[in-house]
């Protein structure tokens, strides 16, 4: 019996040694996935570098922008004046929200469904 198991003894190691080895790389493996539907597009990605630039210069200069300047970025329809028009399309908002119910008629639903349970 005690043949058999140092007989084993390596073949326990390379197991276990390859064990490890899946660990390892299935821990690396998400560092190489596909970047996910959801993941920044590039208007966004151009927003935050602009938003970026902007911070380091009011950091240096000491000034922050004026209600303006401000105004002015904001002139052709954007969000706000760092964000622009990015991700615009993907927000939600009454004018894109077509067939989904309303918080008002969510609760109305909401109220109907304990009257009828309570019998109120």
């Amino acid at each position: 019996m005690k043949d058999v198991l140092t007989a084993l003894r390596p073949l326990r190691f390379l197991v276990m040694l390859c064990l490890c080895a899946v660990m390892l790389f299935s821990s690396v493996a998400p560092a190489f996935a596909v970047p996910a539907k959801n993941e920044p597009n590039p208007e966004a990605n151009q927003a935050a570098k602009e938003y970026e630039q902007e911070s380091r210069d009011a950091i240096a200069t000491d000034h922050p922008p004026n209600l303006e300047e401000t105004q002015a970025k904001t002139k052709g329809g954007g969000l706000n004046e760092v964000q622009g028009k990015a991700g615009l399309d993907e927000m939600k908002r009454p004018a894109n929200a077509s067939g989904t119910p309303s918080v008002e008629k969510d609760v109305k639903n909401i109220i109907e469904k304990v009257q009828e349970k309570f019998g109120g």
